[in-house]
């Protein structure tokens, strides 16, 4: 596999991080979603912790798809508005991905409290005053909540253009040889 993208395929530091990405998102979401059921003081405290760390680590992933994808070509894409809609939808899941765990962030240091990460071994304070209070966890929860709503759709597109338009472009991302067959013809068409 390639490492650097192909004007027909992403390489392996696309997949790494596209990849990455997605495990950091549902590992921050499933923690987030818990942390509650957590017993209170040193178990809550490391969940938020690993909590936070899974954010910050999807900062510098997104941070770092950024760049590399500034810095390398990026397989065809579609033209009108396939293309265009595939843009905003990029657009909007790189904005989320990066708004959600800055309002965590905000929400911490807005009720003056600094952020432990790695396990306890880095503690981020506010850089200035946050003003906003309780506020911050509502925009928290409420872009994490968009942010699957955007997967939703992201994983409804890309199945949608490998079920039904068949145009390979799934298995632009997927690891593999590049002529890796994944399901050319679906059972429910072949009859089979």
């Amino acid at each position: 596999m390639a490492i650097r993208d192909t004007a027909n395929r992403y390489g392996g530091v696309s997949q790494a991080l596209h990849w990455g990405s997605a495990l950091l998102i549902a590992a921050a979401w499933t923690l987030g979603v818990t942390m509650e059921e957590l017993p209170r003081g040193s178990a809550r405290a490391a969940g938020l912790d690993l909590h936070a760390t899974l954010g910050l680590l999807l900062v510098g992933a997104v941070l770092a798809r950024l760049l590399w994808r500034a810095a390398n070509p990026k397989p065809g894409q579609d033209s009108g508005w396939a293309g265009l809609a595939a843009r905003g939808m990029h657009l909007a899941l790189y904005a989320v991905m990066l708004a959600v765990p800055l309002a965590g962030l905000a929400d911490r240091w807005a009720r003056g409290r600094g952020v432990s990460v790695f396990l306890g071994a880095v503690t981020l304070d506010a850089p200035f005053t946050i003003p906003g209070g309780k506020a911050w966890g509502e925009v928290h929860e409420i872009t994490a909540n968009l942010l699957l709503v955007l997967i939703a759709l992201h994983v409804a597109a890309a199945l949608f253009h490998h079920l039904v338009l068949r145009d390979g472009l799934l298995r632009r991302m997927l690891p593999g040889r590049r002529d890796r067959q994944l399901i050319d013809t679906p059972a429910w068409r072949s009859g089979g």
